[in-house]
């Protein structure tokens, strides 16, 4: 039987809160919703897709809000993967160095381009996170990884963030790729700020961490020093506090969280409610798994054994999170698991505008391209291929020249 559709936005059966049209789920409870369709999509070349892995239905396709964008792939003049040869570094210090902290009012730029007192880079935009003005869509890359956002299809503003740098370690251990991705809980106003403030504070806590290495430990000498699980709850800590600095334990900003910190073939994935972080095979998609479980209603649901993972994720309650980030976040530490990587393959952390559309760790490694903005391309693609109902935000780092990294 084909469910009703309606031109508007449904409202939620359980909790009332009013949807976007197209929505699937309820951004406040998780309620599935009935089926919404927006006007159709103009014929138009400045947003073109390719096709996703496997079938895509393509029912739902609302008309964008506002001017169009750069399609994946095709980025202009300021908003495309960034990426360079070298590390990231907040621009020249020789022509910042000694002047006043525009971010603090207190400290002045040292020569590594950042404050020395607040630790904040020169302008106050962390290198590696998605500039202010450019939320709608941003592309990043450094060597071996690339980071991509987009608003979607059918939301008025894009509330995901990122965060990516590559840097080096001590002595001759490398470098170390750490990545976040945020995803704003749409529910509660300043959520935007929220996954904006923890993917900055993660890089800017992971920067100081690898500067300060403990060079006396021989257990860390493959790693310069640093313990790269106590790095991930470090990361994720100071996240936590930063974003729940932002508001009243009441209706106070939030976001989910996932992070991965890559050095050689040793994987960290860190996370807090329903992003995720995927091991993708291209060579073999059968062997590819999702590293993290859902802090969801379904996944704890499915845990515990009350249901069965079909009955879970039918019911109108399977999307709703049980752990974000806030100030009303309920607390506890981020979840931090360890994995060696024994083949060549690409992590993927992503926000839910990714997965809901393309769930499978086998589909999302037929995505896998030879370079990972070329990844991140096409897996933005594909969730707009599939209707791009929502914010969607990934970062693909590649795990295989351990010697490179």
């Amino acid at each position: 039987m084909t469910t009703p559709t309606m031109s508007g936005g449904a409202a939620c059966l359980t909790c009332g809160e009013l949807g976007e049209p197209g929505d699937r789920f309820c951004e406040g409870c998780g309620t599935a919703l009935p089926e919404t369709v927006g006007p159709e999509v103009a014929a138009s070349t400045s947003r073109p897709v390719t096709a996703r892995a496997g079938s895509a239905t393509g029912e739902h396709a609302p008309d964008e809000d506002g001017p169009a964008e750069p399609a994946p792939g095709e980025h202009g003049p300021g908003d495309g993967h960034d990426g360079h040869d070298g590390h990231d570094a907040p621009g020249d210090p020789g022509q910042t160095t000694g002047r006043p902290c525009t971010a603090c009012g207190e400290g002045t730029i040292a020569d590594d381009g950042f404050c020395d007192d607040c630790g904040r880079p020169d302008g106050g935009v962390t290198p590696g996170t998605v500039p202010p003005d450019q939320r709608e869509h941003a592309a990043h890359a450094v060597p071996g990884a690339a980071a991509v956002t987009d608003r979607g299809r059918v939301r008025a503003a894009n509330e995901d963030a990122y965060g990516l740098v590559r840097l080096p370690l001590a002595g001759d251990a490398g470098d170390v790729t750490v990545a976040v991705v945020c995803d704003g809980v749409a529910s509660v106003p300043g959520s935007a700020a929220a996954s904006a403030t923890a993917c900055e504070t993660v890089l800017e806590a992971a920067r100081d961490a690898i500067a300060h290495p403990d060079a006396g430990d021989p257990e860390l000498e493959a790693t310069g020093g640093l313990d790269l699980g106590e790095l991930a709850h470090v990361c994720a800590d100071a996240a936590i506090e930063a974003v729940t600095t932002l508001g009243e334990p009441r209706n106070s900003p939030a976001c989910t969280y996932v992070s991965a910190i890559v050095a050689g073939e040793v994987l960290v994935i860190s996370w807090i409610g329903d992003s995720r972080a995927y091991w993708l095979v291209p060579d073999e998609p059968e062997a590819s798994a999702v590293l993290t479980t859902d802090d969801s209603w379904a996944a704890e649901a499915v845990a515990i054994g009350l249901l069965s993972p079909e009955a879970a994720y039918a019911d109108p309650r399977a999307h709703a999170i049980t752990r974000w980030v806030a100030a009303d976040g309920p607390p506890g530490p981020a979840h931090v698991v360890a994995h060696a990587a024994d083949r060549a393959g690409v992590v993927l952390i992503c926000s839910d505008g990714l997965w809901n559309h393309i769930p499978l760790p086998a589909d999302l490694a037929d995505l896998v391209s030879d370079d990972p903005a070329s990844t991140a391309d096409a897996m933005l693609a594909a969730a707009m291929d599939d209707g791009g109902t929502d914010n969607t935000t990934l970062v693909v780092i590649d795990v295989g020249h351990w010697e490179a990294l």
